[in-house]
């Protein structure tokens, strides 16, 4: 009796550490595993397609795309687009551009359940009436966001759907943004125009001081003009990280682990000892 509790003791625990393992992987996997690539599902999550009605183009975003946000969440995206079309785009040709996210942004943003991320994300698009199009030259993209994500980390592009056959329209894409960027963009505009500012009263103030040595000259008072003082620049506070990534849950796995065989290997030691 007591040989079989010994075996079986041991066997228990080592099938609840089994199980404890396989959870822990099961719980890394949706953050490491998904290897997603921006653009791979060819549609947006509703499913439009981009149908040029047989017509001959070729498009290519430009790497300047800019995104507005609130917060950390995504509020609308602009793109510029460049074609060449042969000859000319049919009545009716459609372009669909959509947003879909890098691993970076899943993995910062999906929390517990990254396909649903990917499905926000790809739910917002543009679809692009291209029909009479000629020549070559560009035009602008404005995606709102009717479908809200966080956006805090790694970054979201912008791509072109494929035709309802799964042909590719073009394999071009955006530059990834993210919500930092977009406030650091922000924050580069307001120093931009603070140095205008600096600059129109510095310009106010020398011509005041022509004025002044002009009407000194002539008999008149002079007034002594001022020199402004320019505001110090405010440095960029974004963080490099955001958030913890799966390396810290694979260490306190391994830490579980360890401390369970422990118990483990002490358990079944005791259980020997009992029956000597």
């Amino acid at each position: 009796m007591s040989t079989r509790i010994a075996a079986s003791r041991p066997t228990i625990l080592l099938a609840a550490i089994a199980a404890i393992a396989l959870s822990m992987l099961y719980l890394i996997s949706p953050v490491s595993a998904a290897n997603f690539t921006p653009g791979q599902d060819g549609h947006p999550t509703t499913g439009e397609s981009s149908d040029l009605k047989g017509g001959t183009a070729t498009f290519t975003f430009e790497q300047n795309a800019q995104l507005n946000c609130d917060g950390d969440t995504a509020s609308s995206f602009d793109f510029i687009v460049d074609y060449s079309v042969t000859g000319t785009l049919p009545v009716g040709a459609t372009l669909i551009i959509y947003l879909s996210p890098n691993q970076g942004a899943i993995n910062n943003n999906g929390g517990g359940d990254p396909q649903g991320y990917i499905d926000d994300v790809q739910s917002n698009f543009f679809p692009k009436d291209v029909g009479g199009l000629t020549g070559s030259g560009s035009f602008p993209v404005h995606v709102t966001v009717g479908t809200s994500f966080e956006l805090s980390g790694g970054g979201v592009l912008g791509v072109f759907a494929q035709t309802a056959a799964n042909v590719d329209v073009s394999n071009s894409k955006t530059n990834s943004v993210q919500c930092s960027e977009a406030q650091s963009v922000a924050e580069s505009a307001s120093a931009a125009e603070s140095a205008s500012a600096a600059e129109s009263a510095s310009a106010a103030e020398s011509a005041s001081a022509e004025q002044s040595v002009a009407a000194s000259a002539s008999g008149e008072q002079s007034v002594e003009a001022g020199t402004g003082t320019p505001a110090e620049s405010q440095p960029n506070s974004s963080l490099f990280f955001n958030g913890s990534g799966p390396l810290a849950t694979i260490a306190f796995s391994l830490i579980l682990l360890a401390s369970l065989g422990t118990l483990a290997y002490a358990n079944v030691k005791s259980v020997r000892s009992r029956n000597q």
